[in-house]
């Protein structure tokens, strides 16, 4: 989706600066109309035609517009939940029981949480870092049988559902040095 999304910016913007560039006359045609004098005939003898097509241009921005506030707007939730004061007081005094909760499972290394979403679509965010011969399988009914649930319950969410990511680490296997020979 990023991508078609910065195809689309960079095209249009292609278009305004050759349409700037075509204003100032850069391409020799300062003296000539931009248009074909077949559709500037048009448009002069419609009265209809211009309001129309501003019409159609100022409604595909307003939904360009609200688009962009949708994208901003589930941006921002991802990174503070939209919740009432007193849900987050709750959630962050909870949240240093959980991470001590799973830090205490066996292979698991580290975790970050994050509580993110909406007042009626809220959800826990967890990335788990496991050691690389840690059972997944074990880690994730633990996690979802013991921490999970009490902070479920200490924040007052029964159904919240929990996003859990895991990231393995395997130890770095040393190097041997080539050992110099001295004659």
């Amino acid at each position: 989706m990023r991508i078609a999304i910065a195809a689309t910016g960079t095209v249009l913007l292609g278009c305004g600066a050759a349409a700037l560039a075509l204003g100032l006359g850069a391409f020799g045609l300062a003296d000539s109309p931009p248009f074909h004098p077949a559709l500037v005939a048009f448009a002069t003898e419609s009265l209809w035609f211009l309001p129309v097509l501003t019409g159609v241009a100022e409604a595909a921005a307003l939904g360009g517009q609200l688009w962009l506030i949708m994208q901003v707007r589930s941006a921002v939730q991802q990174w503070r939940p939209d919740l009432d004061a007193r849900t987050r007081e709750r959630a962050r005094e909870a949240a240093g029981d959980l991470v001590a909760d799973v830090r205490s499972l066996p292979g698991v290394q580290d975790v970050r949480i994050r509580l993110t979403g909406s007042v009626h679509r809220p959800r826990l965010r967890m990335t788990v870092v496991c050691a690389g011969d840690a059972v997944l399988g074990e880690v994730y009914g633990e996690l979802g049988a013991g921490p999970v649930e009490r902070y479920r319950r200490a924040v007052g969410m029964p159904d919240l559902p929990a996003v859990i990511r895991f990231r393995l680490t395997f130890p770095r296997p040393r190097r041997r040095r080539p050992r110099l020979e001295t004659a």
